[in-house]
Formats: structure tokens, sequence, C-alpha cells
């Protein structure tokens, strides 16, 4: 079966994306350290056995709320009208075939593309641990994106079956991968990839693949699926930024194997759980199942939505260690034009560190938008995520990426960004981030331009195009 989705995968990059395969330039792939609790500063690091790292469309979080822009859904644009003219939220859909339709299978997906600037041109081209765009003054082709789904509904019968597909190819497959799909991690702690063997930046990834049993208000998930907490996502189109927090990047999971079972009580209140197999995990390493879970309440108005999401799981390949992650999001509009987002996580590991000792992170992260009109949005983040032993901010490492030594630290970012959409197909997106990194311990080398500052300007702007 995994050689049959491997294929298929492989058939589909190459099918889209020739021309983008013939001009990559191939690399051997760098091998992994050990880990090293020796705090010389951030140089030279090992990373975590498989991407460090969290998602879909809002749809794809049960129990959150909409982490998209904060524009109002009848502020989309329909394709080929003026911002001002807009009568319909739907774009032009490509791959809208009637035998599917019939079926309500769809087809859809969009091209992502971008390119950030950094003053300081470091020599190894990488933005230090800012991702998902990690190079710096290049081009990035950073997802083509294709998904096919059947949604249930439940509406005139009582039971539906439905699932989706998602495949992705670009330089953010690296972020999606998962241990036992994309790559296996050997027992020696080395890792192989099986999917993209010899390339350099580039290539494909299965971030979800489920399938879906519903029955009157419930909805039971099998496969794999995106995480159930936090604000930002995966998918391009669905978020306001195209830099991520490292909240998401570095405190939370991107996905799941396991099954979810959704319970929609009523317009305003929602429940979720099920159970996995553990932190981007498609065959666990331990064979120990986690639970996770989440409620989320929305106003009468909708102008307020509340969620949390707890998920706790063995993440460790030997030993009895829990690691426990608690999501809180709020979300607030305030009056027509702007809406206002906090999210908070808290996350404890037992025997996390390599002398045994427990280690914990936590993450605050404020958003503010503000809708100029239909076309035009304005955003702000700024974040404080704490690392305090030195156990999650690494960069990627392998495969592909910038390594760092996990050393306690205190990091922060803010970010002010402007989306723009011509009409409902088209969405570009840029702005401007600066991070800075406050060590906790004395250190040698920084994160920064080539291990050299503990502070980074950036200015990045991504082309979004929906099919």
């Amino acid at each position: 079966m995994k050689r049959t989705l491997i294929a298929a995968a492989i058939l589909f990059a190459l099918w889209w994306t020739r021309a983008a395969l013939a001009q990559e330039l191939e690399a051997p792939i760098p091998p992994v350290p050990s880990m090293s609790m020796a705090y010389d500063g951030y140089l030279s690091a090992p990373a975590p056995a498989g991407p460090t790292v969290p998602s879909a469309s809002p749809s794809d979080r049960p129990v959150q709320p909409s982490a998209g822009p904060p524009i109002a859904a009848d502020s989309a644009l329909a394709p080929g009208m003026a911002c001002d003219e807009q009568d319909g939220d739907e774009p032009l859909r490509l791959l809208d075939f009637p035998f599917l339709a019939k079926r309500r299978i769809e087809v859809r997906g969009w091209l992502d593309q971008s390119f950030t600037w950094n003053p300081d041109s470091p020599g190894n081209r990488f933005n230090g641990p800012v991702t998902f765009n990690d190079r710096s003054n290049e081009y990035m082709l950073n997802q083509l994106y294709l998904i096919t789904e059947r949604v249930t509904d439940t509406e005139d019968r009582v039971f539906d079956l439905g699932g989706r597909i998602d495949l992705i190819y670009g330089t953010d497959h690296r972020f999606l991968m998962a241990n036992g799909l994309e790559f296996e991690t050997n027992a020696d702690g080395s890792i192989e990839q099986t999917w993209n063997r010899d390339h350099r930046f580039y290539g494909v990834a299965m971030p979800q693949a489920y399938a879906d049993l519903a029955w009157r208000d419930w909805v039971f998930r099998f496969g794999r699926f995106y995480t159930v907490v936090g604000h930002e996502v995966c998918t391009s189109p669905d978020n306001f930024f195209l830099s991520h927090s490292y909240t998401t990047q570095y405190g939370e999971p991107f996905t799941h194997t396991g099954m979810l079972a959704k319970w929609q009580l009523n317009d305003r209140l929602a429940l979720s759980a099920g159970f996995h197999r553990g932190w981007d995990q498609w065959e666990d390493n331990n064979d120990k199942l986690g639970v996770l879970g989440g409620i989320t309440w929305t106003s009468l108005d909708e102008d307020t939505s509340i969620s949390l999401g707890i998920i706790s799981s063995n993440e460790q390949p030997a030993g009895e260690s829990t690691r426990n992650l608690v999501s809180f999001v709020f979300s607030q509009r305030l009056g027509e034009r702007w809406k206002y987002v906090f999210q908070s996580d808290i996350a404890h590991e037992q025997n996390a560190l390599l002398d045994g000792q427990d280690a914990e992170w936590y993450g605050l992260v404020n958003y503010l938008y503000y809708e100029l009109n239909p076309c035009w949005s304005l955003g702000a983040r700024y974040e404080w995520f704490s690392d305090d032993d030195g156990v999650r901010v690494a960069g990627l490492g392998y495969p592909k990426g910038i390594s760092l030594n996990t050393v306690p630290s205190h990091w922060q970012e803010f970010s002010l960004g402007v989306n723009y959409t011509p009409n409902a197909n088209v969405l570009v997106r840029s702005e401007l981030r600066w991070d800075w990194v406050d060590p906790l311990v004395p250190v040698n080398d920084h994160p920064f331009d080539d291990y050299s500052d503990g502070s980074q300007f950036l200015w990045g702007t991504d082309l979004i195009l929906k099919f």
C-alpha cells in the first residue's frame, strides 16, 4: 500500500512540475548529528529525528476558529471582477469535472511561490530558524498543492461517507513529512528518505489521507490528518502571513495518524476526541497510542470564538515519557473591520533532557487584522516563545535545512503584513519581519546570519494562484 502511495505521489510531481525538476540541483543528504547538551552556541547543531515540526483549511482543524485572513467570507471576489464589484466568494476551478461533481467529489489546489529578502545575505542562504520561507534571496516554489475531497453531508440523510487526499510538491514538503511514510528512522537513529532521494530542497509529501464516516451530527475520521491545535495552518491560502510563528513551527505537531471523532452539538459548540500514533508519525516509533481532542465555542453573533485543544502522547522511541500540550485560542471581531486573535500554548515532556530531567516550552502569540476593503487587508503579529530547556528550536535540520544547537532561549518576532486579493483566484501577501533571541546561557554563536547575529530582519512576499 505504501509503495502505491509513493508511486502516485511521484507521478503527480512529475506531471505537474517537470520543468522545476529539470532545474533542481542535486546535493548529498547531510547526516544527522547526535544530540549534545554543550551550550557553545547555536552553531553546528543536532536536529531532532525527522522534521521538528503544524495545517489545512480551517475546516480541517475541527476545534479551532478560522486561521485564514480576517476578511469576512462575503468579501472574497468572484474571478475577473473588480474588488468593489464582488458578488460571490468561489474561485474559478480548473479541475471542475462534471462526472466527479455529480458524486460530490471536488478537485482543487493552488500554486504558491515566494521570495524572501535578507539584507544580511547569509552565505548559507538560510534565514535561521524562520520557516516556511527559510531560504534567503532566492526564488522558492513553496507549494504546488492538490486536494481531492468528498465532504460528508447528513442534512438529507442519516449516514454518509467521505474523505480527502492532499499532495504537495515544493520546498514546504520538508516540513510536512512523517516518519514511516516520506522518511524512515533507522535503529541507529539515522534517517533515510523514502520519497525524495537525491533532491535538494524540492520534493513530494502527502500530509493528509483520510476517510470520513458521518452519522447524524458525528463525523469519524480515520487516517492521516492535520492537527487540531493552534491558529496558523500549513496550507498557504489559509494564513495571513507567509512566515510562521515559532509556536506553530516548534511548539506543535503538524499531522497525526489515527482516528478523530467530531461532534457538532449545535451551531455554537463542537467537540472532538480521538487517538493518534504521535507527532508527525505515520508509523509509531514506540507502539504507544496518544490521545487528542478539544472543544470550540462560538458566540451567537459569531464575533467571538474560544477553543481549547489537548494532545498527550509518548514521543520517545524507548522508555516512559509523556508529552502534554495544551493550546488555547481566543478570537474576537472588533467591529466590522478589526479582528484580534490570541493564542497560548503550554507543553511539558518527561525525560526530555539527556540527564533525565523534564522539559517545558510555551508560547504567546498576538494577531491583529484590519480589513481596508474587500481587496486589501493589514495584519500584525507579535510572539514570545520560551524554550527554557533548549529542546525545541533546532531549525529544520535534516532534511535539507539548517541545524541549530537547542540552546535555552526566549525567542521573539514581530511581523507586519498586507494581503491583496484582486479576485478569488489570486492572493498576494507581503510582510516585514524582525526576529531576536535572548539566550538563557552564555553562548559563543548565534542563530542568524551564518551563526553570527542574534537578530534578523526579513522582507518576504508570495503569490498564490488558486485553481
